[in-house]
């Protein structure tokens, strides 16, 4: 017999004494209460579950853009700047911690366009680089090594053309380049402050931003280049049309022109942010051209290591402008070797020789594209724009 307990125990513990209470009926609606609960649990669960991995994200976002912010130095300031300036500065900076895109991994971070239009951009190279492979064997025969056989205009009409669309080109003082603004507008976010100190401790190349040129109205297009770089800084740094007053110019501007000529022209009308050298570039494999005599006056040459090597210029220059008459056909070689490439290369293509393709090809291999062909002298000659990209861009599999 069950002895009566005082309390809680009774109730509790009490077993089912009506034929209702014990059921089949019964236990099923338990049964249905207890799924009820595991369900609510189960859904809880999943919430904060989700929640968690949302908070995660949001949390690793903002860590992201802040990092970028902090993680380098804001670009160099001139007093003080225009708030659209900062803006465009924090903009831009979110735009590369946070989301770096197909174009920018592709291009070194030269370019930033939507990943669609990089994609037809791609695809596009693709197709001319291909049809060029099969012209190339088609026409290998044009390029005899005596040059007997050669039929320059038959080859240069079907082989070699621009196979990359960079819509903002623009030419200067005769000589093609591919988004001058944006290398300029790059130059300037990684510019340091103090440059002007820097130039007198150090000597006068401290910019990041280098362009070297040689040949081909050089002086032309070093004033040009120079004028464009002053006019987009001035936009950018006084978008309101302020004068800019106190403001030394070699400070604003922030890429460095320089200018080899070794017949020993002097400058006559000097300005910041132009250098001269008295010599010209020639290829490592000719020796000779070391040192020549012209009647009294020594003409000097030096290769594009040496230049590079004495001038401290590695690893920033973005544009290499030469017209130095065929040896183009061998300095290639010299560009191809440099321990860091060089951006944008420009070179006006002389003649026809046997090793015409080699030159190309081996430029391709490099990662260069051709964004800009152009002939002059009715044929003779060929100014080309070539532009470097990473190897990513050369994988198809997009």
């Amino acid at each position: 017999m069950m002895t009566e307990n005082n309390g809680d125990y009774s109730t509790a513990y009490r077993p089912r004494y009506s034929e209702e209470e014990s059921s089949d009926a019964a236990f099923e609606c338990d049964e249905r209460h207890r799924r009820c609960l595991s369900r609510k649990r189960r859904a809880a669960s999943m919430l904060i579950f989700f929640a968690f991995i949302f908070a995660v994200g949001v949390v690793t976002r903002v860590y992201l853009f802040f990092f970028g912010i902090k993680g380098s130095k804001l670009p160099s300031s001139y007093g003080q700047r225009q708030t659209s300036l900062w803006s465009s500065y924090w903009k831009s900076k979110a735009s590369l911690s946070v989301n770096r895109n197909m174009a920018q991994i592709d291009s070194n971070g030269f370019f930033g366009i939507p990943d669609y239009q990089w994609h037809e951009i791609k695809q596009e190279t693709k197709t001319i680089i291909d049809v060029q492979d099969r012209l190339g064997q088609r026409t290998a025969h044009l390029l005899a090594e005596s040059g007997a056989d050669v039929d320059s205009n038959l080859w240069w009409m079907d082989n070699w053309k621009i196979n990359f669309r960079c819509k903002n080109k623009v030419n200067i003082g005769g000589k093609w380049i591919c988004d001058p603004t944006r290398i300029l507008t790059l130059a300037d976010e990684t510019a340091k402050p103090g440059r002007r100190h820097l130039r007198q401790l150090y000597g006068p190349s401290q910019k990041e931003c280098i362009i070297y040129v040689s040949g081909g109205r050089e002086m032309e297009f070093a004033h040009r280049f120079l004028d464009y770089s002053l006019s987009r800084m001035m936009e950018l740094h006084f978008p309101n049309g302020t004068s800019g007053e106190g403001f030394a110019v070699g400070d604003l501007l922030p890429c460095e022109v320089h200018v080899f000529i070794p017949h020993g022209q002097e400058i006559l009308d000097a300005r910041d942010g132009l250098f001269l050298h008295h010599w010209g570039f020639r290829p490592s494999v000719k020796e000779s051209m070391g040192l020549a005599t012209n009647h009294t006056t020594s003409i000097a040459f030096k290769t594009l290591d040496e230049t590079i090597t004495e001038l401290k210029h590695s690893g920033r220059i973005s544009v290499l402008a030469v017209d130095c008459e065929d040896c183009e056909w061998n300095l290639y070689r010299d560009i191809l070797s440099l321990d860091e490439p060089i951006r944008q290369v420009l070179m006006q293509m002389h003649g026809t020789p046997f090793m015409a393709n080699e030159l190309f090809l081996h430029m391709q291999e490099a990662g260069y594209v051709i964004f800009q062909r152009e002939a002059e002298r009715g044929g003779e000659v060929y100014d080309y724009s070539w532009l470097n990209l990473a190897p990513s861009f050369f994988n198809w599999k997009v």
